[in-house]
């Protein structure tokens, strides 16, 4: 009897410890997954991250791209409004009242500090020109050129040319004050 009495205290004791071992197993086990499931949602939040700043990053590709490219056409576009004003006003000079026209180039021919000239006009201009320097002295008159009015002197011994076209002092203004005009047409 004593046998079995030590054969049973061994066999509670084994069961005791396989318990034990089993119970440490699931419970290993248990931190193990929960380390596992730990990791994989670290794993899934800094994925979720990436792509989130990915995204943003394209986003703001994109708006990027969109405004340079709005800014592009808005620039064409007010290209075109100031070359039409540029149009426009030269359709005004070449429709403007002959009078007034010689008025001009009279006030242009006596703007000049020269005493003895040569003075050339578009062909449309002639006359007037002829008219306005044949009350000046050493004033004569060079021939034709093309332009849309106005007048080029050029000093007698060529040293000294005054260009007063109405295309270069057009493109003058136009370039001098172009920033101004944007300013006017587009409230900048």
């Amino acid at each position: 009897m004593p046998l079995e009495v030590v054969i049973e205290e061994i066999q509670k004791k084994g069961g005791e410890q396989v318990q034990q071992i089993i119970n440490e197993a699931k419970a290993e086990a248990e931190e193990i997954i929960a380390e596992a499931k730990a990791e994989a949602e670290e794993i899934i939040n800094k994925a979720r991250e990436d792509a989130e700043k990915e995204a943003e990053r394209y986003r703001r590709q994109e708006i990027s791209s969109v405004n340079l490219e709005m800014k592009r056409l808005l620039l064409n576009k007010r290209k075109e409004v100031l070359e039409e004003v540029f149009k426009l006003v030269e359709d005004r000079i070449k429709k403007m009242d002959p009078e007034e026209k010689k008025r001009l180039l009279s006030k242009l021919i006596d703007s000049c500090e020269l005493e003895e000239a040569v003075v050339y006009s578009n062909k449309d201009d002639e006359n007037a020109v002829r008219e306005v320097i044949s009350g000046k002295k050493g004033y004569r008159y060079g021939g034709n050129i093309d332009c849309l009015g106005g007048v080029i002197l050029e000093s007698t011994d060529g040293e000294v040319r005054i260009n007063l076209t109405f295309d270069d002092l057009l493109a003058q203004v136009y370039e001098n004050k172009m920033s101004e005009v944007s300013k006017i047409l587009f409230g900048e």
